[in-house]
């Protein structure tokens, strides 16, 4: 399988990223994007890491980070919908694909 990010999720990557420096924490935001694919490549081995949850969708959070990932897992690939911050309005994802 291989992994996909939805538009949606790589724009919120992007947020928290733009963020990160937008608060002058250069290295966290680097770090941050260690942290995101380090996790999208154990995605990629482990497919069923993360824990079951809403909407025939898994959450796998970030070690580091108040982040998770919210992902399907489709025929071919692992469709990541939502990279989701804690803080933020509960399942605002629902409905993307």
């Amino acid at each position: 399988m291989r992994v996909s990010l939805s538009d949606e999720a790589q724009g919120d990557a992007d947020a928290a990223v733009d963020w990160y420096i937008g608060e002058g924490a250069f290295i966290a935001a680097d770090d941050f994007v260690d942290e995101l694919n380090r996790a999208l490549g154990l995605l990629n081995r482990f497919p069923e890491l993360g824990h079951a949850s809403a909407r025939n969708t898994r959450t796998l959070h970030l070690h580091s980070f108040s982040y998770s990932l919210i992902y399907r897992l489709q025929a071919d690939v692992i469709r990541v919908i939502a990279v989701a911050h804690h803080s933020r309005r509960p399942r605002y994802w629902v409905g993307r694909r």
